[in-house]
């Protein structure tokens, strides 16, 4: 998968949540939170 493919798969999910009427900050904080925990289960390896 090239990265212009995954840029529009990204644009894609964030369309499709904010017609189904999720707001930009709780994409923006949910993306934030699974950063984080990602971090987190790097961490623990």
């Amino acid at each position: 998968m090239t990265k212009r493919e995954l840029d529009l798969e990204w644009m894609e999910l964030i369309k499709q949540a904010l017609d189904a009427g999720i707001s930009k900050k709780e994409i923006r904080e949910f993306l934030h939170n699974q950063t984080q925990e990602m971090k987190a289960e790097y961490k623990v390896i």
